[in-house]
């Protein structure tokens, strides 16, 4: 952000009047063309830079207040996409940031290409199921820590966001609570899983 003022005003009047003194050092300065009044009131010029920094936390905080609204309107279906959205935002920060000794095996071509996509940060074809199976692959090969763990709620989670994604009707079955597979216990469950999970492993 930048602010410049370049003018004094006069102090009787309010008349603006130049910043710079163009008088020979030594001789008293001018009055106010308008009014005559000598006092002046002065302003500075100054250059003022801000740089603001999102901090993971910070995201997570609006990210659960919506998740938490939604769960509040009973709106299951919902509170699971922002909730699989938070989670794919913090499995990208912490896996951007990890560096393993070596990448996945060319055997393993989707972890491979999912980490190649992250070490490039490009994020086009990196989906949450992605991220979980990369991140689960270095869990268990190169010492990437998560705590608390994906294991008791990733591919429930994943599983609902496909489904929402690609069956047709599922976003209104699940928010009526008329899936059989998805009680509203177990939306809640995965949920809370989630939230500890993204808090416990904000980078």
């Amino acid at each position: 952000m930048s602010n410049a003022l370049d003018q004094d005003k006069c102090i009787k009047c309010g008349e603006f009047l130049p910043c710079v003194d163009q008088r020979p050092a030594g001789t008293p300065k001018s009055a106010c063309p308008k009014c005559g009044s000598m006092g002046r009131i002065k302003n500075a010029s100054m250059h003022m830079e801000v740089s603001v920094n999102i901090v993971a936390d910070a995201q997570l905080i609006i990210g659960w207040q919506e998740v938490d609204r939604l769960l509040e309107k009973a709106e299951y279906a919902a509170a699971l996409l922002v909730a699989a959205v938070n989670v794919e935002f913090i499995l990208w920060e912490k896996l951007r940031r990890f560096t393993p000794n070596a990448p996945p095996p060319k055997s393993r071509s989707s972890e491979r290409n999912a980490w190649e996509r992250i070490q490039r940060d490009d994020r086009n074809g990196v989906g949450l199921g992605s991220l979980i199976g990369i991140a689960l692959y270095f869990a268990s090969n190169a010492k990437f820590e998560l705590s608390p763990s994906l294991t008791p709620f990733g591919w429930p989670l994943n599983e609902a966001r496909k489904q929402i994604a690609h069956k047709r009707g599922f976003f209104a079955q699940l928010a009526r609570l008329e899936e059989p597979d998805w009680s509203e216990s177990d939306i809640r469950r995965i949920l809370d899983a989630a939230k500890a999970f993204c808090h416990g492993n904000a980078p």
